[in-house]
């Protein structure tokens, strides 16, 4: 077994909570109705909440970090933008 002082040998399975501002967005995209100037600023305003959220797990001591799904709504509304 495995084992660390430093770090949590783990990692999380799920949504991690992310800015309201960012939430709204991506709701807008699923109902298609993100502005064109919207649409243009998501994937940097995506990049900016992945980047805090793999942050704060690195700080927690989290030793497989991930994107804390940050850019999808819910899991349905994921699936079928992959399957498009």
């Amino acid at each position: 077994m495995q084992r660390s002082a430093d770090r949590i040998l783990t990692t999380h399975v799920g949504s991690l909570p992310r800015p309201a501002t960012l939430t709204d967005a991506v709701v807008k995209r699923d109902r298609g109705t993100l502005t064109a100037s919207e649409a243009a600023e998501l994937p940097q305003r995506i990049r900016t909440a992945v980047a805090a959220l793999v942050q704060q797990q690195v700080a927690t001591g989290i030793a497989v970090v991930n994107d804390g799904e940050a850019s999808k709504i819910g899991y349905s509304t994921y699936v079928r933008a992959r399957r498009s």
